[in-house]
């Protein structure tokens, strides 16, 4: 699953085998788990779900996705075509 950002200790990751809409998983070495839909090309990142995370803190993955949202929708296509 490769990364595309990082938040402070949070990965964002594509996973290679995932299926359509476009879409990052924000991982947390804790057990935090989010997942964020992208609505390539232009947004908005739309929260679907998420465990153990604040709301500050999705808050901030969520505008962190959404400011690199070219580059990860390009990713996405790049992995998933």
């Amino acid at each position: 699953m490769p990364t595309v950002l990082r938040v402070r200790s949070i990965r964002v990751a594509i996973y290679a085998n995932d299926h359509p809409p476009p879409h990052v998983h924000a991982i947390r070495s804790d057990g935090g788990r989010a997942k964020f839909e992208l609505n390539c090309p232009d947004g908005p990142v739309r929260l679907v779900e998420q465990a153990r995370f604040r709301g500050p803190e999705i808050a901030e993955i969520g505008a962190a996705v959404a400011a690199e949202l070219s580059t990860i929708c390009a990713e996405w296509r790049r992995i998933h075509g």
